[in-house]
């Protein structure tokens, strides 16, 4: 571990958490823009919104890149330059005449934007071990956790004075403020790794991290997870007023609910991890997760009746997942400690494209109800501990 100097652990926590909140600034503060953005540009409602899935599927694509690149090359220079095309893509969204434009800059914008988490990741499975490394990233998530919750309001007191570029010159400012932060940052990559970077050697890596039964029961536990919050976000504007007669005025409330039921989780893991170890506090969020999600489940056919027990489960479901979000991360990354970068990658990458497609799928079989989305979260509490499950059956293999 290559501790940060004297003075500077507090730069080094506000830094991680500005790269890890790199995707959530991006897509959260643009929210309240894109009304304004496609009455601007001629464009619809559709082509609008797909300019939030292109960045998603940018975000995805670019941990792979960055994550093998950290490991070659170091840290720091590798974050700086996603930074750079950060700061730079966002420049140009500010400018753009036309959603072709705008759709090729947001995924550019995606790729770039990965560099934050991806390269965080690895900083802190650099500096920290185990337990430890578990606890600071939970800290950084309960803390990233707050942007959600303000993003919006900021982005709606923006539009109240400028236009819509305004949105994008924002986002600019805050990837130079971290680029800046950066410049104090201490380097805490290992010596890289003595073999050439090649596309056939970053399959090879990715290869090995898919093929550990340790890396995937890890994945699936972080990765299902996940997409179930997902799924929530997915259908909730939908379910809100269809299900419980709940006005879109107060969407804000029940999304605060979730993202103080998750930074709760955050919170309290960064507090016990280091005493009763990674794996039992993962266990914690994930059976804590499944209960809740077999409770709504089993409630939602009559679930305008019992509105105030939905709420608390739902909440009580995003706790869960706070305890688990670091431990599964952290858990995966530290099998591969000289490669931190491309475990991250791989991990980042799959946690994307997972929760992607589990919205996607949530939003496809709504049907004004909220059966089918109970469902499907609770289908990923079951995969996600059959993930912890995966990873034990390894760990058991090992001690024979």
């Amino acid at each position: 571990m290559k501790p940060a100097p004297r003075g500077g652990e507090l730069l080094t926590y506000c830094t991680l958490v500005g790269l890890v909140a790199y995707a959530a600034i991006a897509t959260d503060l643009y929210l309240p823009a894109i009304p304004y953005m496609i009455n601007d540009l001629g464009a619809s409602e559709a082509e609008g919104q797909l300019t939030l899935s292109i960045f998603m599927v940018g975000l995805a694509l670019g941990q792979l890149i960055f994550g093998p690149l950290s490991d070659q090359f170091g840290r720091l220079p590798v974050v700086r330059a996603g930074t750079v095309c950060f700061i730079v893509t966002s420049v140009l969204c500010a400018i753009a005449h036309d959603m072709d434009l705008m759709w090729v800059m947001r995924g550019l914008q995606g790729i770039a934007a990965a560099s934050g988490p991806v390269i965080a990741r690895a900083i802190v499975r650099d500096r920290y071990e185990g337990n430890r490394a578990a606890q600071v990233m939970s800290t950084l998530s309960g803390a990233m956790a707050v942007i959600p919750m303000l993003a919006p309001s900021a982005g709606v007191l923006i539009m109240k004075f400028f236009a819509w570029p305004a949105i994008f010159v924002a986002l600019a400012g805050f990837g130079a403020l971290i680029l800046l932060a950066l410049a104090r940052l201490p380097e805490s990559a290992p010596a890289p790794i003595s073999e050439r970077l090649t596309f056939g050697s970053v399959l090879g890596a990715f290869g090995e991290m898919l093929s550990s039964r340790a890396f995937l029961g890890y994945q699936m536990a972080g990765s299902f997870s996940f997409a179930a919050l997902f799924c929530y976000l997915s259908t909730v504007a939908y379910f809100l007023p269809d299900v419980f007669s709940i006005p879109t005025a107060l969407f804000g409330y029940a999304f605060a609910m979730t993202v103080l039921g998750f930074m709760t989780g955050s919170l309290i893991n960064a507090r016990v991890v280091v005493r009763y170890g990674l794996d039992n506090t993962l266990r914690a969020g994930l059976l804590i997760s499944l209960t809740s999600a077999l409770a709504i489940a089993l409630l939602s056919p009559n679930a305008a009746q019992f509105m105030p027990v939905m709420a608390l489960l739902s909440c009580l479901f995003f706790l869960g997942v706070g305890l688990t979000a670091a431990n599964a991360s952290m858990g995966a990354i530290s099998l591969f400690r000289e490669r931190a970068g491309a475990a991250s990658a791989v991990y980042g990458f799959t946690h994307a494209l997972l929760a992607s497609a589990i919205g996607a799928l949530a939003g496809e079989l709504y049907r004004g109800r909220l059966i089918e989305p109970a469902l499907i979260i609770l289908a990923c509490a079951l995969l996600a501990i059959s993930g912890l499950a995966l990873t034990r059956s390894s760990q058991t293999a090992k001690e024979t």
